[in-house]
Order: structure tokens, then C-alpha cells, then sequence
């Protein structure tokens, strides 16, 4: 399994969202790879995040590809849709009282993509999920730590200067050259 860059490591979610975080960067938008492409990367994923592999067919790598598009899409505010319905149904969640949370009866991959929803349901219940977002430069999941909750970019050292820099480049681009001011020391 490739591994994917380490775009979240300064932005990493707290407790169980970290999960649903790596989960929906198992596929870089950003150069069209994704990193769980076979049943084999996805059971190699699924036990590297402590979660059972039973069952990781090719079927179930469809419905984890679904999932991850409609939490992907719930991440950018729209509405999730028939995968993210079917994977709760199948993994059997359950209210657990004693702990306060959703818990999959299911095991197996269905239990796995259970523990996800059940984070990401977690996470909405207590308001954390308003800080795991999308950059909108490459589509990675990144924990905003800013204090207003404004952050748009995974890292201003990778996307936010990408984008600042690609900007800078189209403003230079538009502007004829005889209106641009000379650089460096003026001619005597």
C-alpha cells in the first residue's frame, strides 16, 4: 500500500475523529491516487487502524469507497446520501447508555465502517465535527485549529503558499509588463 503524504500531521484530529480523518485520506484528490485501491489495501488499512478486516471483498471495498465519498461530501457541508444509510444499517448501530455513544453489533468490514459513522456521529453530537474540514486546495481532511474555526487550507506551508504563489502568478500574468515596477536596483 502506498503510503499517502503527511498533509495532516500539524493538523491532526483529536480521539476517534482522527479515524474518520485518516479514513477520508485514503485517497489524495489532489493527484487522483487512491491509496486504498485493492481489498488487500484496504484489510492492510483496516488493521493498521485497529479495525477488524473480515469480509474486506471486492464489494465491500465498493461500499467503503461509497462511504468515503458521502463523508467526504458531508465534510463540505452537502447532505450524505443512500452509502452512508446503508453502512449504518449494516453495521447495527446501537445506543451503548452506559457510555454515551453509537456502537456497531456488526464485525467485521461492516462493524469497521460502523465505528467510523459512529465517530463521525460522535463528533456532530459535541460539535467537533465543524472543525474537521476539506482543504480547498487539495481536498485533504485536516483538524482547523485556528481560534475562529476559519481555517481553508491543510497547512499554509503546503496548499496556502501553493495557492498565495498561484495567485501571485495570475495577478504578474494580467498586469502588462511596462505598468510593473523594476526589481532590484534602479539604473543610474
Amino acid at each position: 500500500m502506498k503510503r499517502p503524504p503527511r498533509y495532516d500531521l500539524p493538523n491532526a484530529a483529536p480521539g476517534r475523529l482522527r479515524l474518520v480523518q485518516q479514513f477520508l485520506n485514503t485517497t489524495d484528490h489532489e493527484h487522483s491516487r487512491e491509496l486504498v485501491g485493492s481489498t488487500a489495501a484496504l484489510r492492510a488499512w483496516l488493521e493498521q487502524a485497529g479495525l477488524s478486516a473480515d469480509g474486506a471483498g471486492t464489494s465491500a471495498l465498493r461500499r467503503a469507497h461509497a462511504v468515503r465519498g458521502e463523508l467526504h461530501d458531508l465534510l463540505e457541508g452537502r447532505v450524505g446520501g443512500e452509502a452512508l444509510a446503508d453502512a449504518a444499517a449494516r453495521a447495527r448501530l446501537t445506543v451503548d447508555l452506559e457510555h454515551g455513544e453509537l456502537v456497531p453489533q456488526a464485525g467485521g468490514i461492516d462493524g469497521a465502517l460502523g465505528t467510523i459513522l459512529a465517530a463521525v456521529y460522535d463528533a456532530m453530537r459535541d460539535g467537533s465535527w465543524k472543525r474537521l474540514k476539506a482543504c480547498r486546495n487539495c481536498g485533504w481532511a485536516f483538524w482547523d485549529e485556528s481560534r475562529n474555526r476559519s481555517a481553508t487550507w491543510c497547512s499554509m506551508q503546503l496548499c496556502g503558499n501553493r495557492l498565495k504563489v498561484r495567485r501571485h502568478r495570475e495577478r504578474a500574468a494580467a498586469t502588462p509588463r511596462s505598468s510593473r515596477r523594476p526589481r532590484g536596483r534602479e539604473s543610474r
